[in-house]
């Protein structure tokens, strides 16, 4: 396998073991999967040298934040179906209402796209206490496009497809949540 492999393998490996956990931390019982996670783990081993300091673990899960966040919203502009409810699973205050008003105005026109977006990088740095952090990420949106009812796309002419954007992230009990998005960027 190759290092590129052998990287998206680990991080497909990594996604699995995040929501696996995910989905078993209210369940007291262990299940299969934990198996499962066990062997992924001793596939791609970690250095004990990489060990974070509890503030530097909360840095990483708010930029990871920011996938997590655009693969939602990729999602719910894909599929007008879908409930805009999924929004509140990694956005709140303005961020969620901003993101709200685009896709309610998007299913309006009868707009979907196709395609995702990535986040090619991104980068927290904690503000004030430790549940609030600025991130920095480049977003990466070549392969996205978004086309009306008839499918002629509504791309603008010229639009970048890499932009950095800035977002506020709250670490809260449920998580970490995007709590800005003022929509303004740079190319990068």
């Amino acid at each position: 396998m190759t290092t590129a492999k052998s990287m998206i393998a680990a991080a497909v490996a990594l996604a699995v073991v995040t929501a696996t956990c995910a989905c078993t931390a209210n369940n007291p019982k262990p299940t299969p999967s934990t198996t499962t996670a066990v062997t992924i783990s001793t596939t791609a081993p970690t250095p004990s040298s990489t060990s974070l300091s509890p503030a530097e673990q909360d840095a990483k899960d708010a930029a990871q934040t920011i996938t997590r966040f655009w693969s939602v919203l990729d999602v719910l502009a894909s599929d007008p179906k879908k409930s805009l409810d999924g929004l509140a699973t990694v956005s709140r205050d303005q961020a969620i209402a901003q993101w709200r008003s685009n896709l309610t105005s998007y299913r309006r026109s009868g707009w979907k796209q196709g395609g995702d977006s990535d986040v090619l990088s991104s980068d927290a740095q904690a503000v004030g206490d430790t549940s609030n952090f600025t991130v920095t990420a480049c977003i990466d949106v070549s392969k996205a496009n978004v086309v009306d009812a008839a499918g002629k796309s509504v791309i603008a002419a010229g639009r970048q497809d890499r932009m950095r954007y800035t977002y506020k992230v709250l670490k809260a009990p449920g998580g970490f949540f995007v709590t800005e998005d003022k929509l303004k960027g740079q190319p990068c």
